[in-house]
C-alpha cells in the first residue's frame, strides 16, 4: 500500500499527483491511494491557502482510491480528530507524521517517508530552517546586490546548478513497503525525470471543454496568433516572488520573446485584485502597453480559476513566476518550438532569467 498526500491549491495538487504516477510506475502491483485530510481542517487554511479545496476529481476526473473509503466515518472522524489535535499548522506544518500516525492508530501500518519537519536529523528540516540558509536566501533573493550576483552567478555555473533541486529517488520510489509519501514538488524542477510518466500526464490532466463563449473565442484567439502568456503571481505568492518585479527578470523575459518571436501577443494572468496593478506598472515588465499588443485575462474568478490554466495552454509560449500554477501553464503547451521562460534555474522550463 502506498498513500500519497495532497494539499493546497491545484497546480500543487497536480505535482503532488505526479507522485502517484511515479510510484504506481515504479510499484505496478502495488495499491496506491491518496489521503485529502488537509482540506477537512478549516485552520490549515490560515497558513497555508487550500484555496478550492481538493480539485482533481472535479476538474480531470481522477479517480484514485481516498484513504478514507477504508475507515468508517466513524473511524474518519477519529483519524481528524487526532490529526486536529496535533495542530501541526503551528508547528512548521508537520502534518506528515502526524497525519501517519493517526492512519496507523486506525489500523494501517505505514511508514512516513515525508520526514519530520521538527527533527534536527531529518533531511527535510536541514533543507528548509537552516538559519545560515535563510539568511543566504534573504540575500539573494531580497537585494538588489544579491539578485545580480545570483543571476551572474548562475548564468556562469548552469551545468553545475541546474539540477541542485534533483531528487528522484523522492519520486521514483520503489519498495515493498507499505508507506505515506506525497506533496514532493520537485517534478517542476530539472532533473526528476519527468519525461518517463510524461504520456501518463497527458492523459490524466485533460481539462473538460470550455463552457462559456468568452474563453472559447479567446482560445481560439491564442491558437491563432503567437500568443506568449505572463503569468505574474502575487497575491500570496508576492513574498516569494517580489524579486521578479524589483530587479528586472520581466524586463529580461520580454526582451528575449521580442528578440526571437514575430508580433508577439503578451496575455496576462493573475490572481484577482492584481490585474490592476498589472495595467498600471508596464515598465516592469517591459512593455508599451500603446504599441505591443497585451490582453488581460480577468474573468476565470473563484472555482473556474483553473480556466486561467487551460487558456494557458492555448498560448504558444510563456513567461511564468515561482509558481506551480503558471508551471503547469508553461509544461502543458503543446507547441514544440515554445519557449517556457522562469526566473529560477533550476525550474524546468526551456529558458530562465
Amino acid at each position: 500500500m502506498k498513500v500519497i498526500n495532497i494539499n493546497s491549491g491545484l497546480g500543487n495538487q497536480m505535482l503532488a499527483y505526479c507522485v502517484v504516477l511515479s510510484i504506481q510506475k515504479e510499484n505496478p502491483t502495488d495499491t496506491c491511494y491518496i489521503e485529502t485530510i488537509i482540506y477537512d481542517i478549516p485552520e490549515c487554511n490560515k497558513v497555508i491557502s487550500q484555496w478550492y479545496g481538493y480539485e482533481l476529481e472535479k476538474i480531470f476526473n481522477v479517480k484514485t482510491p481516498n484513504v478514507k473509503s477504508l475507515f468508517t466515518e466513524e473511524q474518519w472522524q477519529s483519524i481528524i480528530n487526532e490529526v486536529k489535535a496535533s495542530e501541526f499548522w503551528d508547528k512548521k506544518w508537520n502534518y506528515a507524521p502526524n497525519i501517519c500516525n493517526a492512519l496507523n492508530h486506525a489500523g494501517l501500518h505505514l511508514i512516513n517517508k515525508k520526514g519530520d519537519y521538527l527533527d534536527p536529523n531529518s533531511i527535510t528540516y536541514k533543507e528548509t530552517y537552516s538559519l545560515i540558509r535563510q539568511w543566504k536566501i534573504k540575500f539573494l533573493f531580497k537585494t538588489s546586490l544579491g539578485a545580480h550576483l545570483r543571476y551572474w552567478y548562475n548564468k556562469k555555473h548552469e551545468e553545475k546548478l541546474k539540477n541542485i533541486r534533483a531528487y528522484p529517488e523522492r519520486l521514483f520510489l520503489k519498495t515493498d513497503e507499505d508507506i505515506f509519501t506525497g506533496m514532493w514538488l520537485e517534478f517542476m524542477y530539472r532533473g526528476n525525470h519527468i519525461e518517463k510518466i510524461h504520456d501518463d500526464i497527458l492523459k490524466t490532466f485533460v481539462f473538460p471543454p470550455f463552457d462559456t463563449e468568452k474563453n472559447i473565442e479567446f482560445a481560439k484567439f491564442l491558437d491563432s496568433c503567437n500568443s506568449v502568456f505572463i503569468h505574474a503571481r502575487r497575491g500570496d505568492s508576492l513574498q516569494a516572488n517580489s524579486y521578479c518585479y524589483k530587479y528586472g527578470y520581466f524586463q529580461r523575459a520580454v526582451r528575449y520573446i521580442k528578440k526571437h518571436i514575430d508580433h508577439p501577443v503578451f496575455v496576462f494572468f493573475t490572481n484577482t485584485g492584481s490585474i490592476e496593478w498589472c495595467k498600471e506598472n508596464s515598465r516592469i515588465f517591459g512593455l508599451d502597453y500603446s504599441k505591443d499588443q497585451v490582453y488581460f485575462v480577468d474573468w476565470n474568478i473563484g472555482e473556474d480559476s483553473f480556466r486561467d490554466m487551460q487558456l494557458m495552454t492555448h498560448c504558444k509560449h510563456g513567461i511564468i513566476t515561482n509558481s506551480s500554477f503558471g508551471w503547469w501553464g508553461a509544461y502543458l503547451i503543446q507547441n514544440p518550438n515554445k519557449i517556457t521562460i522562469s526566473p529560477s534555474l533550476e525550474i524546468n522550463t526551456t529558458h530562465h532569467f
